[in-house]
């Protein structure tokens, strides 16, 4: 609702223009009434029925040309604007014009005598709804009047406010909601934002999904000028929660006010409807949450202090269920999940609980490894490589440390250990590097695709020879893939036996 107005220098006036301006000059000369407001009381002392008075007798004598170029210069400023302005037709011309930058955009206006700027620019459109009121800005302000201005005409309501049902229709159609008889948006369940208009005994709802970049408050009163516009509306959001859970004591039971602060920059135009609901959702979860109450949140589902069923309603994969339960189990949180998504999650949590998600699941070494090391990862991608490098370690610990082998030993041995630790797909990434150079290297590969059970799905790059001996090899292939501990190595040796590789494997010292 500002009224800072700049304004740029004259310039030779469009020929459309003038002759729209002159037309609304002769208008006003003839009928000083039709921009100013209509009363809606029969005030006793009222502001603008003397002024009109003054406006009607300078009509009387605006053939006069002294008298009514007198009437520019000194007396009541609405009156020597309406002078100046019906002086525009009486001179039949307007050479030049000044431009105002406002609010509500840029206008063109003829200036004469020593008239306030705001009020010639109020006059000369009084056609236009938010420009007229620019005439009684002030007026409304020094006698806290409320002045609505509607397509046709204005009107004054001095015992606060009381929105006009001309006013009303009007303003609601400027909304860019698709509201209901009721002056709802489609939606009626879920988080909405509520604007009562208190004097129109009409309340606006707009859902989360509905809400927009534009500030409903700030366009119902667009066309209002008073001290303070807003004083007719009260503005409250819902969270729409739907309670999931039986609690002793719900500390959320009741609507959470607006933080002052953030009411006031709604109120002032500064901020848009979607913008005050995502703020005041941020705001409100802060609120709960310092509050240090048990508590779990799903988008619009609350589950009170039931771990179980709030774990149950979240969508991920068994390690970040795990890493999760772990998580809100080692103390009373109050955690609000935006989705059921558990790595949108993740990602809320991540800054604060990093090392704490990451520890319920992986070793102290594991975690600064992850941390340190995969920055690079998002949050539910560390999660996974923690997951990877701690079941690793554990298979690795399995496994027996073997002295320096051979290079059948040793390819033999990568795969082996690389399927134990990270599964099929990647001992298949290490096998197709290297298919062999021999026929004993080649059917030992070909006998290790078959223990994993992708035998027939490469036996086209295998020649007879090489599958019928790899055939023979594929139970010491799965024999060594299940091995642990020292039966590695004997498993390790026995396959090296059996394709006729010269090299044995032993343990270390």
């Amino acid at each position: 609702m500002g009224r800072r107005i700049r304004f740029r220098g004259a310039k030779a006036t469009p020929k459309t223009l003038e002759k729209g301006l002159l037309e609304k000059s002769k208008a006003l000369a003839e009928n000083p009434h039709i921009v100013m407001p209509k009363c809606s009381k029969d005030c006793r002392k009222c502001a603008i029925k003397k002024a009109i008075s003054k406006m009607e007798a300078v009509s009387d004598r605006r053939d006069n040309e002294k008298k009514l170029a007198a009437a520019t210069l000194r007396g009541d400023p609405i009156v020597k604007a309406y002078a100046a302005t019906i002086s525009l037709a009486m001179d039949g011309k307007i050479p030049y014009l000044a431009t105002a930058k406002t609010p509500m955009g840029e206008v063109s206006y003829a200036m004469r005598g020593n008239a306030d700027r705001d009020l010639l620019i109020g006059l000369q459109h009084y056609d236009h709804p938010q420009f007229r009121l620019m005439a009684f800005w002030k007026v409304a302000d020094k006698y806290d009047l409320h002045i609505y201005s509607c397509e046709d005409n204005a009107i004054c309501c001095p015992d606060g406010p009381e929105a006009p049902q001309e006013y009303i229709d009007d303003i609601v159609e400027l909304l860019p909601y698709d509201l209901d008889d009721n002056f709802c948006c489609p939606h009626s369940e879920g988080e909405h934002l509520d604007i009562q208009w208190n004097s129109a005994n009409i309340t606006i709802h707009v859902c989360t999904s509905c809400a927009k970049e534009g500030n409903t408050v700030h366009t119902l009163a667009s066309r209002i000028a008073a001290k303070n516009p807003t004083d007719d509306f009260s503005i409250s959001i819902d969270r729409g929660l739907q309670c999931l859970s039986k609690c002793d004591v719900c500390p959320i039971k009741e609507k959470s006010q607006i933080d002052p602060n953030l009411l006031a920059r709604y109120l002032r135009g500064e901020i848009s409807d979607n913008v005050l609901l995502e703020q005041y959702r941020i705001d409100w979860a802060k609120g709960l949450q310092s509050a240090g109450n048990e508590l779990y949140i799903i988008n619009e589902s609350c589950f009170g202090s039931d771990k179980e069923k709030f774990i149950e309603a979240l969508r991920g994969t068994d390690s970040e269920k795990e890493a999760l339960k772990k998580f809100i189990s080692s103390g009373k949180r109050c955690i609000i999940s935006r989705n059921d998504q558990i790595p949108n999650l993740l990602s809320d949590l991540w800054k604060d609980y990093a090392r704490e998600i990451l520890s319920g699941i992986a070793s102290p070494e594991t975690v600064s490894t992850v941390l340190s090391d995969r920055t690079d990862l998002a949050p539910s991608q560390m999660l996974a490589e923690a997951v990877r490098l701690e079941s690793h370690i554990m298979i690795n610990n399995k496994l027996p440390a073997l002295a320096t082998m051979g290079p059948v030993a040793s390819f033999c041995d990568d795969v082996a250990r690389t399927y134990k630790t990270e599964g099929k797909t990647a001992a298949m990434r290490t096998l197709e590097k290297s298919k062999g150079a021999n026929h004993n290297m080649r059917s030992l590969t070909y006998a290790l695709l078959a223990a994993v059970g992708e035998g027939q799905s490469k036996a086209w790059q295998f020649t007879r020879e090489e599958m019928d001996f790899g055939t023979y090899l594929v139970p010491f292939a799965k024999k060594l893939l299940d091995a642990e501990g020292n039966e590695y190595a004997n498993a390790l040796n026995l396959l090296l036996e059996a394709s006729g590789a010269m090299e044995k494997v032993n343990l270390q010292q």
